[in-house]
């Protein structure tokens, strides 16, 4: 199309009879790259999440030697705490070097944790 071929009065006519212009509407179903790739980690996470069970049971008396040894031996482990969510899930094992303890709880990466609510923990290979 060139410029003799314009005409002001049909382009008026198209946007004001023809054209609807659905405004924010449009945008609505548009991800972006980044979006969808956020999002689809997030799934994954949740996934992994709604699916991870606790260690293997421990005694009372296993995770008291466990502790000590850690404690003696200076190194890290892995403590697996005996909740779960209202929806089942697990939370995060919480790792690192018991720094410290006092009365019936241990220091494990700057939180302190019950002895008593310990489900299991391993030693964490160096």
């Amino acid at each position: 199309m060139n410029n003799d071929e314009y005409d002001p009065n049909l382009v008026n006519q198209f946007l004001k009879y023809d054209y609807y212009d659905r405004g924010m509407m449009k945008w609505q179903g548009f991800y972006l790259s980044d979006h969808t790739a956020v999002l689809d980690k997030n799934n994954r996470v949740q996934d992994r999440k709604r699916n991870e069970k606790h260690i293997e049971a421990m005694t009372a008396e296993m995770i008291a030697n466990t502790i000590n040894d850690a404690i003696v031996k200076c190194y890290s482990v892995q403590i697996d705490k005996a909740e779960r969510s209202i929806e089942g899930i697990v939370p995060s094992k919480v790792e690192g070097l018991i720094s410290g303890w006092f009365g019936s709880q241990i220091i494990v990466a700057n939180e302190a944790i019950l002895i008593e609510e310990i489900y299991a923990i391993k030693k964490l290979a160096p």
